[in-house]
Formats: C-alpha cells, sequence, structure tokens
C-alpha cells in the first residue's frame, strides 16, 4: 500500500511545475516529502489530507493500485489542468464554497435582478436570476433579454450567465460569465438579508458593457425574491429594460438603485485615446 501511495503521489506531481512548487504549495518540508516520493515514509493523517485537497483527489483513490490510480487520473486532464494552474488557491476556494454551505441556503430561489444598462443610458434592466444548491455548491444562472434594438441579430433574444455564490464575510459574491461568448466575468456583491426570509438584496455589480464598446462598468444592484419555485415562463417574459417610471417596474425599484444620489448608480471606466 505505501508503494502504491508513493508511486501514485510521483505520478501527480509530474503534472507540477516542480517538487519545490508543490512542496510550497502543500506547506510540507521538501525533505519529508521526498521521504513520501521514495517509499521511505508515509502521510500523517493531516497531511494526506492536505496532499488530496491539493491535487484534487480522493483519500481512497490515492491508496488505489498505481495502474488503477493513473487510469483515474488520465481520465481528468482537464480537472488536473485546472488544479494546477490554480496551485495552492484550489485549496482556498475549496474552504470558501464548504464555508458557505449553510449560510447561503436561505437564498436559493429565483429574483428578479434590476440595475441601470450601460448599454441603454438613462434605462433599467431587470433580469431574472437564480441560485440553487448542488452537492454543497452554490450555483447561479442570470438570464437577460437583449432587446432587438440593441442585438446585432436585429432581434429579441437572451443571454445567459452561469456561475457560482459564496458568502465570504458576511457578503454574498456571486462571481459568472456568460455561457455562450468566454469573453468576460462578471461579478456581484450583495449585502445579506435583514430577515430569515430574503424580501429584498440591495449590492453592486462589476462587469463588462456589451456589443463593441466593451466598457467596463460599475451599477447599483436591487434584487427583488420570487420564490423558490416559478412560474418561469411569465417571469422571463416581464424581464427586458424599462424606463424609470415605467408602470411594468414596481415604483420602489428606481428609488432604491438612485439610493446613493443623483446619478450614483452608474459607473463607467474612461478609456484612454489610442
Amino acid at each position: 500500500m505505501q508503494d502504491n501511495i508513493a508511486r501514485n503521489l510521483k505520478l501527480l506531481c509530474s503534472y507540477a511545475p516542480s517538487i519545490a512548487d508543490v512542496c510550497r504549495g502543500l506547506g510540507i518540508n521538501r525533505q519529508q516529502f521526498t521521504k513520501y516520493l521514495s517509499g521511505t515514509s508515509r502521510p500523517s493523517a493531516r497531511n494526506t489530507r492536505r496532499i488530496c485537497d491539493y491535487f484534487g483527489v480522493d483519500e481512497e483513490e490515492l491508496l488505489l493500485p498505481h495502474g488503477r490510480f493513473a487510469d483515474l487520473v488520465s481520465l481528468r486532464p482537464r480537472a488536473r489542468h485546472l488544479l494546477r494552474a490554480l496551485g495552492p488557491a484550489a485549496t482556498h476556494i475549496d474552504r470558501m464554497i464548504v464555508g458557505s454551505a449553510d449560510s447561503l441556503k436561505p437564498y436559493c430561489g429565483y429574483y428578479f435582478y434590476y440595475y441601470y444598462t450601460p448599454s441603454r443610458p438613462g434605462m433599467i434592466r431587470r433580469s431574472l436570476l437564480r441560485i440553487v444548491e448542488y452537492k454543497g455548491v452554490y450555483y447561479t444562472r442570470l438570464s437577460e433579454r437583449i432587446q432587438p434594438e440593441e442585438s446585432l441579430l436585429g432581434r429579441s433574444h437572451f443571454i445567459r450567465y452561469i456561475g457560482t455564490a459564496l458568502m465570504l464575510g458576511g457578503r454574498i459574491f456571486i462571481i459568472d460569465h456568460n455561457a455562450n461568448a468566454l469573453r468576460s466575468l462578471s461579478q456581484t456583491i450583495l449585502f445579506p438579508a435583514a430577515a430569515e426570509v430574503p424580501a429584498y438584496l440591495t449590492g453592486m455589480t462589476l462587469g463588462v458593457q456589451g456589443r463593441s464598446a466593451r466598457s467596463p462598468f460599475a451599477a447599483q444592484v436591487f434584487l427583488e425574491y420570487l420564490g423558490k419555485t416559478i412560474d418561469k415562463r411569465k417571469s422571463m417574459k416581464q424581464t427586458g429594460i424599462f424606463a424609470p417610471q415605467c408602470p411594468a417596474l414596481p415604483r420602489h425599484v428606481a428609488r432604491m438603485l438612485a439610493a446613493g444620489g443623483e446619478g450614483q448608480h452608474m459607473l463607467t471606466a474612461l478609456e484612454l485615446p489610442a
């Protein structure tokens, strides 16, 4: 069994830039780690967990016969490359996910997501956001209706952003991206709800303007909780771009988005001339 661990560790390390990088990422002494690789010493239970977290494998998998382990690892090349790129950050992200497990449960469900859109100055966009939990991880899906005048296609269609949600330091963080065009990342930071049921949430979003401009922008956001189950088709029909005083919008939406003061609901970055 100890020989299997040593050979399996060597295989995992072969995907890393160097043994020194692995030792730094793990926080394990190089001399001690060399003993694990040679099979003269077996990692303690604590160090085994650290090694498995770092490389993204289970403890039971690390004990497998080397042939079976090599086959298993070869089936996960993309995950392996991702872990290699993240290095020790993979462990940190995992801790953030685990730490969010209980605190985000009340926030699962659907929301209308409002903000002043940079693509139509002075207009409010209403999108549909869903937060859902799967195997301890909270995923998000934001659906935005693109009007014909905004679209390069000249017709109305939906853009969907997928991402993850975390509760860190008493704030909700959502990081997502366009599922069809991998050209940017967006981040939303929200204050938690004051009550157990999150009727409304406020915060900020940071992203990149669509179409050709692609200017970075930040805007205040206001979320209205709809429930854990909804008539999705009906809610999707209610999304789009609206004037602040449009009867289709609740009166409090524009008021909440302007809470920072006149002209403070959106900021667009200045691009230097070429």
